[in-house]
């Protein structure tokens, strides 16, 4: 089935090449694909590159002979990345790809998809390292031996779709110049003009576009709502179906960040908006080695379209990261927690008692407006902890001024008690076991540098040798002398003597 398509520009005013003579591609050049009577603009510049070298064989001119050009090296877009994009092609269907003067060659959907000696085909916007080309894009095919033989078009295109020179079959010829429309099963008819205005901006998804079931619960999320959350923006590298290699650079949330600590023998859930569906194991998501898993809502800068998102599963990293286009579900709707979900939680005692659950916890720490991160050395090694300022968790419980329980994780400055604090009363922080370590108020307040840490080196802490939380502090304190301190793991509670 194919996925449907947002129509973001439809250009009217059909008209013949001759009467669009005024209108001239520029670099960050713009496309149109067209299906139908929906025309929607692609702007090569937010599309993945690929590159490669070739050399065309022209015309025998006599027989037997072989006449082969120099060979080049083209940057461009795969045209796949961007049939893909915007619904694929089904069995049957053909591309044309369509010049502004008119001229165009028809590509069967086997060659569209890399899946013929013609290698990928490309939409070149560079030749040989210069980028201000005055034939971009063109129309380009990236043979893996490096060359396009004749024999290599007519086994990919037929003998009716190839090109020829007289009598004489000529890969020359397939080359298309000025590329801007790309048309799929094309008449001939002619096409809607080009509009000398930019295409319109992706809008951010409105509404809930993310629902998120754990133990027990369901979570609604808007783009916005996502937003706040802790985001990264990497780039990724995904291999479709047809062997061809996609990169962009995403911007979304660690999954991680969502689902919170789930045992690595979990199961996720995801499902589309199409009803598709697919599982994940919690432990490759969790797996930071070659890059972070995230719930992307951005593609080279800008929002992503209804397909492939507006919110899709990709891996990124600085390392550009690369995976199976099988691995990222797009169009993702709704994700669920299967398998085991422990509950844990943090009790806090002082003028009165907060007691915070793991929703609430996790929820707190996914939104960087709330968490600190340190950097602290035990037993000779060193790690990053990102976790809740303990400060911060006092303001809760240190006097009746404290934000409401529906808020969850909120911080307001004034809410701390800072005349209080000066005072220096004791804090105590409790293990499972009842293992304690004490601290007074006067030295953590106001203090980003002692928290309740959640993650490890960005990954959530390991429930069987660390807890949920975790208390540390930064290696740059200096604590008051005579004054041992420990980290406390497996931390369940945090007492104060007022």
């Amino acid at each position: 089935m194919r996925r449907s398509v947002r129509v973001f520009v439809v250009l009217a005013a059909m008209v013949c090449a001759a009467g669009v003579a005024g209108w001239s591609q520029q670099a960050g050049w713009t496309v149109y694909f067209v299906r139908g009577d929906e025309t929607i603009p692609v702007d090569l510049a937010v599309v993945g590159e690929i590159s490669g070298r070739v050399a065309y064989e022209g015309p025998a001119m006599t027989d037997g002979a072989e006449n082969w050009k120099g060979i080049h090296a083209y940057t461009g877009v795969p045209l796949l990345s961007i049939v893909e994009a915007l619904g694929g092609l089904a069995e049957g269907e053909t591309l044309s790809v369509v010049a502004l003067d008119g001229w165009y060659k028809t590509l069967p959907r086997a060659v569209v998809y890399g899946e013929t000696a013609a290698g990928p085909a490309v939409l070149a916007t560079s030749i040989d390292g210069t980028p201000d080309w005055e034939d971009a894009p063109m129309l380009v095919f990236l043979p893996e031996d490096e060359r396009f033989s004749n024999d290599d078009m007519l086994g990919a295109f037929g003998t009716e779709l190839a090109h020829y020179f007289g009598d004489a079959p000529s890969t020359t010829g397939m080359m298309v110049k000025g590329v801007t429309y790309l048309v799929v099963d094309y008449d001939g008819s002619p096409l809607p003009l080009p509009t000398e205005e930019p295409p319109t901006e992706i809008a951010a998804a409105e509404g809930v576009v993310l629902t998120l079931a754990k133990g027990g619960s369901l979570l609604e999320y808007t783009l916005a709502e996502l937003e706040a959350l802790e985001l990264i923006t990497a780039p990724g590298t995904f291999t479709n179906s047809a062997g061809v290699d996609y990169t962009a650079t995403y911007t979304g949330v660690p999954l991680t960040t969502l689902i919170g600590n789930v045992p690595s023998d979990a199961t996720i859930r995801v499902t589309a908006s199409d009803g598709y569906s697919m599982n994940y194991a919690v432990g490759t998501l969790s797996d930071t080695a070659e890059g972070v898993w995230v719930l992307a809502y951005k593609e080279n800068g800008a929002y992503m379209p209804e397909d492939p998102g507006p919110l899709r599963i990709v891996q990124i990293g600085e390392d550009d990261p690369h995976f199976t286009s099988s691995l990222s579900a797009r169009m993702v709707t709704g994700i669920e927690v299967l398998g085991t979900y422990e509950e844990y939680s943090l009790l806090l005692t002082g003028a009165v008692e907060r007691f915070f659950l793991r929703a609430e916890l996790e929820a707190g720490i996914g939104c960087p407006c709330h968490t600190a991160t340190v950097t602290a050395t035990s037993k000779g090694e060193t790690h990053t902890y990102t976790g809740l300022p303990l400060w911060r968790l006092i303001a809760y419980v240190d006097d009746e001024l404290f934000p409401a329980t529906e808020e969850g994780i909120f911080y307001n400055d004034g809410d701390f008690n800072d005349a209080l604090a000066a005072t220096g009363y004791s804090i105590t922080l409790v293990a499972s076991d009842g293992y304690t370590q004490t601290v007074t108020s006067d030295l953590i307040a106001r203090d980003d540098r002692f928290i309740v840490a959640f993650k490890m080196n960005g990954v959530f802490l390991d429930p069987t040798s660390s807890g949920y939380m975790r208390f540390v502090y930064d290696d740059s304190v200096e604590l008051p002398e005579g004054m041992r301190l420990k980290p406390v793991k497996f931390l369940v509670e945090i007492t104060l003597s007022l």
